[in-house]
């Protein structure tokens, strides 16, 4: 398995990784993604599941997701679609539909290890 790494994370070392701060996680769908939120943008991690059989409510999302299934930066793993590389955004909502697909509120996607939301960290 190749080893991609953004600031020294990877999806490989993910245990380690989701006990920093800055590390998240989302699971919903049964999708398991993690990123990486420094305050500004955040990075979707190579290695995290993206959901393909829901379309994105943002169509510059959802043709960012089919040229990167086209372009093998998402590929299909046995039955999920994997992210080969990892992809950076401006927003929290825009990485969770990228992941997710719909439309989907990233304040409250992506969560901790302690399951608190980037709402509850950045926001309250």
């Amino acid at each position: 398995m190749a080893r991609y790494s953004v600031n020294n994370y990877t999806m490989e070392n993910s245990k380690t990784t989701l006990n920093d701060a800055n590390t998240l996680h989302t699971t919903r769908n049964g999708v398991h993604a993690l990123g990486v939120y420094d305050g500004e943008k955040i990075e979707v991690l190579e290695g995290s599941e993206i959901d393909m059989s829901r379309m994105c409510h943002s169509d510059k999302i959802e043709k960012q997701r089919q040229t990167a299934l086209q372009n093998g930066d998402i590929g299909l793993k046995g039955d999920k679609y994997i992210l080969n590389v990892s992809v950076p955004f401006t927003s929290p909502s825009s990485a969770a539909m990228f992941v997710l697909g719909g439309s989907t509120n990233g304040w409250v996607e992506w969560k901790n290890k302690d399951g608190k939301t980037l709402d509850e960290m950045y926001r309250k």
